[in-house]
């Protein structure tokens, strides 16, 4: 959301005229910064849509606009309040389930194959929806690791990647988790509110 934001402000600063002979390349710029901000309206208005659902579908809405794309042919289930299974380490916070060209489960099969593809969301780390929103910068990244996966990603060791297999801080949180994180506690706050 901040580097959209910083490239309309780059954008508009493009288009104020540096000279009387900039003034027929002022007009294209112009135009060019008012349809950066028209879609930066446009996603701010879905994502305020989303947020009136819940943490859940914010988180999600957040994670698809990170990545630049909807996984798994945007049919995904998240279930919220999960126990873990016995398969996982029992301090995994979050997991994904999907069927693949490869079979369950299988990173290596080509994400276009991903079929019903689910986050899930463990119960001890996020039990409602006030917990997560009052530790929205994680359960945000979380989600958007989580929907990285569905998009064919592996961990990766790079500091503060959102694909690293373990986050012990705030450090690898996305900008854009970080922009919306009064945008869910206000919409949150105005659904109950009704």
């Amino acid at each position: 959301m901040a580097r959209l934001l910083t490239t309309s402000i780059f954008a508009l600063a493009l288009a104020l005229p540096a000279s009387a002979g900039a003034q027929a390349g002022a007009a294209h710029r112009s135009h060019a910064h008012a349809a950066s901000h028209a879609k930066l309206s446009g996603r701010q208005a879905g994502l305020e849509q989303r947020a009136r659902r819940g943490p859940v579908a914010l988180a999600t809405a957040v994670a698809e606009t990170y990545w630049g794309a909807v996984p798994c042919g945007g049919q995904i289930t998240v279930l919220a309040n999960q126990p873990v299974p016995a398969t996982l380490e029992p301090g995994s916070d979050a997991w994904v389930t999907f069927e693949s060209s490869l079979g369950q489960n299988d990173l290596e099969a080509p994400a276009s194959t991903y079929t019903r593809c689910t986050i899930a969301i463990a119960h001890w780390q996020w039990p409602t929806q006030q917990v997560m929103e009052s530790d929205w910068n994680m359960f945000c990244l979380t989600v958007t690791h989580e929907v990285g996966h569905l998009l064919g990603h592996k961990h990766t060791l790079t500091p503060g990647a959102v694909m690293a297999p373990v986050f012990i801080n705030e450090s690898n949180v996305p900008e854009i988790c970080r922009a919306t994180k009064t945008l869910g506690t206000l919409s949150a706050s105005r659904a109950r509110a009704h």
